[in-house]
C-alpha cells in the first residue's frame, strides 16, 4: 500500500514540475526574444509628451521626434482672472534636441542597475514612461517675458489714502490686490515645453489684502488737512521755495505701526530725499581749484581759489519734519563747509584727461559776453569722487540780475532776444570735454536746431543745450579722486576750451564719427512787420538750418575691458530764416 501511495507521490510532483519548469523555460524565451528585439530599440512605454517612443531604433526616435515639433504650435498661453498672455517658442528661443531626447529614452531600461532596470521594464509593460524633451532657451528672455505676464495678471493692492478735491481731502477707498504664484508661473511654462503640451493653461494665484483700510484715514483726516494746510517755505538767503497744500499733499503717506497695530501719518522719506536732492543742485557750491602750471599734459601747479559749501542734510531734514508735523512756516537751510582733504596734494589733480574746444567767431558783443562770464563761473569747480556735477548749479541764475546781457536765445520753438544767449556755448564746449575725458554723462540734451557756431570746428551732434531750471548738463565723477573744471577763452581767436584734470586711471576713449540722416531743408524765409524799425530796413533775426537726425556712440576702455558704451543722438528741426520788415514811417 505504502509502495503505492509513493508511486502516486512522484507521479503528481512530476507533473508540476514539469509544468513548472515548462513556465521558467517560457519566460527565459520571453525575455530572450524581448532583449534580442529590444536590443537597439527604446523599451515599450517609453514617451515624451504624447509621443510614443517604445520598439523604435535611436534614429526612428529622432525622426519620429522632429516630426512631431513641426505639427506643434508651439505656444503657451497663461490664464489668470480672466486675462491672457501668451508665451511662444521664438519669444524665448526655445530649441529642442531630438537627438539627446532620443538618446535618453534609449537610456531607460539600460543604466546598468539591475533591479532598477527591470522594474523600469516591467513598468513600461502596463503604463507610460514619459521623460521630458530636452531643450534650450534663453533665461534672460523668460525672465523678461515672466515679469511682462506677471505686471499683466498681478493686480497691487491700493491702501486707503487721501486725494485734494475742489479745495478738499476726499478719502480714496482701499481695494484688494491680486497675485499669481511666481513658482507656478515658472513650472507652469517649463512643463509645457518639456511636455510638448502646449495650450491654454490656468495659473493659480492669491488675493492680497490690504493694509489700511478708509475707516482708519478717515479718522485721520483732521491731522491731514492741519498738515497741508500750512504751507512751508524753505529759505537759502534771499532764495526761497515755497510748497503749496498740493505740494504737501505728495510728501503725506498713511503707514501702519506694527508695534502697536495702528495707522499713522508719515513723512514720505523717498519724495523728501529728492526735494532734497534738487536743493543740492541748486544750493551746494563745490570747491574751486586752478592748474597754474603744467608740462606737456602732466600738472605741475595746483591751488585752492575757494572753500565750497553744502546743505547740512541732517540738520535740513529733521527742520523739515519740525515745520511739517509742528505747524512751523519756515525752514532755514544749514549749511556745512566743503574743504576737500586738508592737504591740497591729495585732491590727486596730477594730469590733463580730456579737453574739448570750441569756436564762437561771427558772434554778437553781447553773446560773447554771456559764454566768456558762464565760462568763468564755471571755471574752477572740483567734483568730489562719485559727485555728479551740475552745470545749472555751477554757473547760478542766468538773468539779467547776475549780470548776464541780452542775446537770442532758443524758446518755445522761435529763436528769440533773452538773458543769457550764448550760454549753450559754454555747456556744449564742457560736454565735448568730458566725452574725450571718459566720464560718465548723467544729463544732456542737443538742440532743438542745428547751430552753426557748433560746426564751424566739429561735425554735427557734439553740442548741450542748457534751459535752466530743467535743461541741464551733469557728469559723474566715476574715479577715486578730486577731478578739476577748468575753463580758457581766448577772445583774439574767438575760441573758447574746457579742461578735465584729475588722477588717470588708464581708460581709453573712442568716439564713432556721427551718422547723419532724414536730412530736411529749411522752409522757406519768414518776413515779418516790425514797427519799431524804419520803413524800407530789413532785419535778420534767424538763420536757416538743415534738419537732420544724428547718432554716434562712445565706448570707454581699460586694459582692453569695456567700462561702459554711450550711443547719443540729436534730432534736429529744419530752421527757417526769419527777418523783421520795417514799417515804422
Amino acid at each position: 500500500m505504502s509502495t503505492l501511495l509513493q508511486k502516486v507521490k512522484n507521479l503528481a510532483f512530476s507533473n508540476v514540475s514539469r509544468k513548472l519548469l515548462f513556465f521558467i523555460y517560457f519566460l527565459l524565451l520571453l525575455a530572450t526574444l524581448y532583449h534580442v528585439y529590444y536590443a537597439k530599440r527604446v523599451i515599450p512605454g517609453v514617451t515624451v509628451g504624447d509621443v510614443p517612443l517604445g520598439g523604435k531604433t535611436l534614429s526612428q526616435a529622432q525622426s519620429t521626434l522632429t516630426a512631431r515639433e513641426k505639427t506643434l504650435d508651439k505656444k503657451v498661453v497663461l490664464k489668470y482672472d480672466g486675462k491672457e498672455y501668451g508665451v511662444s517658442a521664438e519669444d524665448i528661443d526655445l530649441t529642442y534636441d531630438w537627438e539627446g531626447t532620443a538618446l535618453r529614452a534609449f537610456e531607460i531600461g539600460r543604466t546598468g542597475n539591475f533591479i532598477r532596470d527591470t522594474k523600469d521594464k516591467i513598468a513600461g509593460l502596463v503604463k507610460n514612461l514619459n521623460i521630458p524633451a530636452y531643450h534650450d532657451h534663453s533665461d534672460e528672455k523668460l525672465i523678461s517675458v515672466l515679469s511682462e505676464a506677471k505686471s499683466l495678471f498681478n493686480v497691487i493692492a491700493q491702501n486707503s489714502s487721501v486725494k485734494m478735491e475742489n479745495g478738499k481731502l476726499v478719502v480714496i477707498p482701499e481695494s484688494e490686490g491680486k497675485k499669481v504664484l511666481d513658482d507656478a508661473l515658472h513650472a507652469t511654462v517649463v512643463r509645457a515645453f518639456d511636455a510638448l503640451d502646449f495650450g491654454d493653461k490656468e495659473l493659480p494665484g492669491k488675493k492680497i489684502v490690504p493694509r489700511i483700510t478708509a475707516a482708519e484715514v478717515e479718522a485721520l483726516l483732521p491731522q491731514a488737512e492741519k498738515i497741508i494746510n500750512n504751507e512751508i517755505t524753505v529759505k537759502d538767503g534771499d532764495r526761497t521755495w515755497k510748497l503749496t497744500s498740493e505740494q504737501l499733499l505728495g510728501y503725506l503717506i498713511f503707514q501702519r505701526d506694527k508695534e502697536k497695530n495702528n495707522v499713522e501719518i508719515e513723512l514720505s522719506e523717498p519724495r523728501l530725499e529728492a526735494f532734497v536732492e534738487e536743493l543740492e543742485q541748486e544750493v551746494n557750491q563745490l570747491p574751486r581749484g586752478q592748474v597754474t602750471s603744467m608740462e606737456g599734459k602732466r600738472v605741475t601747479g595746483f591751488k585752492i581759489i575757494k572753500e565750497g559749501s553744502e546743505i547740512d542734510k541732517g540738520n535740513f531734514i529733521a527742520a523739515f519734519r519740525e515745520a511739517y508735523f509742528n505747524s512751523k512756516q519756515t525752514v532755514e537751510i544749514s549749511k556745512v563747509l566743503v574743504s576737500g582733504p586738508p592737504d591740497k596734494e591729495k585732491y590727486g589733480i596730477l594730469e590733463l584727461l580730456g579737453e574739448g574746444s570750441s569756436t564762437y567767431k561771427g558772434s554778437a558783443a553781447g553773446r560773447i559776453h554771456n559764454l566768456t562770464l558762464a565760462a568763468e563761473r564755471t571755471s574752477g569747480v572740483l567734483v568730489a569722487p562719485g559727485a555728479t556735477y551740475s552745470m545749472n548749479n555751477s554757473i547760478g541764475d542766468i538773468s539779467a540780475a547776475t549780470g548776464y546781457d541780452v542775446a537770442y536765445i532758443i524758446k518755445d520753438g522761435r529763436t528769440v532776444l533773452g538773458s543769457g544767449g550764448g550760454v549753450c556755448q559754454t555747456s556744449t564746449t564742457l560736454f565735448r570735454a568730458v566725452l574725450n575725458s571718459g566720464l560718465p554723462i548723467v544729463m544732456r540734451y542737443p538742440h532743438a536746431y542745428r547751430v552753426s557756431y557748433y560746426e564751424q570746428d566739429q561735425p554735427v551732434g557734439f553740442d548741450a543745450a542748457i534751459y535752466q531750471p530743467s535743461w541741464d548738463f551733469r557728469f559723474k565723477n566715476d574715479t577715486g579722486h578730486y577731478v578739476l573744471v577748468q575753463a580758457v577763452v581766448d577772445p583774439a581767436n574767438y575760441s573758447l576750451k574746457f579742461q578735465i584734470f584729475g588722477t588717470p586711471d588708464g581708460r581709453v576713449v573712442t568716439i564713432t564719427e556721427p551718422v547723419v540722416t532724414g536730412q530736411t531743408p529749411p522752409p522757406p524765409a519768414l518776413y515779418q512787420d516790425d514797427p519799431t524799425l524804419a520803413k524800407g530796413v530789413t532785419k535778420q533775426v534767424d538763420f536757416p538750418a538743415w534738419g537732420a537726425k544724428v547718432t554716434y556712440s562712445r565706448t570707454v576702455t581699460r586694459e582692453g575691458k569695456e567700462l561702459f558704451v554711450d550711443n547719443f543722438e540729436g534730432r534736429y528741426q529744419p530752421w527757417r530764416a526769419v527777418y523783421l520788415v520795417g514799417t515804422k514811417e
